[in-house]
Formats: C-alpha cells, structure tokens, sequence
C-alpha cells in the first residue's frame, strides 16, 4: 500500500492554522477521502500532560526553565509514542496539526544558534526516531501583535485553563518563533509560507487562505476536491 500524504499546519499561536486544519479535513472528507488526523502535544497522553504542565506555568520548573534540548525532547517522544499507535495504512492523507517543524522552531529561539538547532531537531525526530515526515509543511505567518489578538479569544482549554500559556505571554519569544518557522523553511523541504495578515496586520478571509492551501495541494499532489 502506497504511504499516505502527510500535510502538516505550522505557525505561531492565534495564526489560525487549527482552523484551517478543520476546514482541510471536513473538505477532504466530503470527498471521501480516507483521512488520518493526528494533533500534537496529545495532551490526553502521558507526556502530553507532562506538557501541559511544563507550559501551564503552575509548577515550581515550566517551558521556559528546561534546556532546549530536554524540552525539545518531551515533543519528540509525544510524536514517536502517538505513531506507535497510528496505523498509517489505513489512509490516503494524514492531517498534523504541529509537527517536528514547532519542536525545531519554539526550541530554536532559546538556542545560541537557532539553526543548529532546528537541525539537531530534524536529525533527532526524522532520522534517529524514525518519525515520519510531513510531505509538506503549511507556516501560516502572521505577525505576533496579531497572535496575541487572536490567542486571547481563544477561551478555556484544558492544560491551562483561560489563560496564555508561558509561550504565548512572552511576545519576544514569539516573535522569535515566528523568526524560527521561516528558518526552517528554508531547509525543511516541502515548506510553503502563507502570508495570513492584510497590509492592516488584519487576519485574511478564512476562505481565502483556505483556497490558497487547496490550490497548493492541487498542484503538488493532484489531489482532486
């Protein structure tokens, strides 16, 4: 059986890429597409709320505390165990809301040299791990005064209740993941940058960055929608 098309959406917090997410998967299956979703951290699992705690900010040692390498670890494995329960033979597109692209690009701002390691990243999750990787990777930009608009509509959600979490609090910092996402793209292959915000640093139509992503698709993968 031929290996699905794993599409990944990538971008700071409030870039609506969880919206586009939705948006792929309800369109490609209303095309009887046999679709796999997959959602990172997986906070429901055992690392994923170890996560959720380290992001909450609650406890004495948080995100923010831990070496970028030991943090970048916890994700790592939080992908490699929820693969181990994936069986990717029964679909033919994969969805991946954050992939190793947000390990490498939150990570790699606390880093002396981001590149390095983003590398690190790619070689510990891809190659030592065995993690598959995306087909293509969806950065949606947008700048980070309108990341901190959009994060604070977002309402309650389990890890951390109706708060920002410590990334998203801490503007500079995102403002160097943001910096990090288009370093990547640069050497991640399949990587495609979408520029989300107006000349307003207003979000576009959801429908329009939607038919932008259905366009990309089409053209390199032919899927049919």
């Amino acid at each position: 059986m031929n290996k699905p098309i794993y599409i990944a959406f990538e971008g700071i917090d409030g870039s609506g890429k969880s919206v586009q997410f939705n948006l792929l998967k309800d369109l490609l299956l209303k095309k009887n597409k046999a679709v796999g979703v997959l959602d990172f951290p997986d906070y429901d699992s055992f690392i994923g709320k170890e996560i959720g705690r380290l992001l909450s900010g609650k406890d004495k040692v948080t995100a923010a505390d831990l070496d970028p390498r030991s943090m970048s670890l916890w994700y790592a494995v939080d992908r490699l165990n929820a693969f181990k329960k994936f069986d990717e033979s029964q679909y033919e597109i994969v969805l991946m809301n954050r992939s190793t692209m947000a390990n490498a690009a939150y990570q790699g701002t606390r880093s002396d040299d981001a590149k390095e390691l983003a590398q690190w990243v790619y070689d510990l999750e891809f190659t030592t791990l065995g993690i598959p990787k995306p087909d293509v990777f969806f950065i949606f930009d947008i700048p980070t005064s309108l990341s901190r608009k959009n994060v604070a509509k977002k309402g309650f959600r389990g890890y951390v209740g109706d708060d920002a979490d410590v990334y998203e609090k801490d503007v500079a910092f995102l403002e160097n993941v943001r910096k990090g996402y288009l370093t990547c793209a640069e050497f991640y292959p399949g990587s495609v940058v979408l520029n989300c915000a107006d000349e307003n640093e207003e979000m576009r139509p959801i429908a329009e960055i939607s038919a932008d992503v259905v366009r990309i698709l089409k053209d390199r993968f032919n899927i049919e929608f």
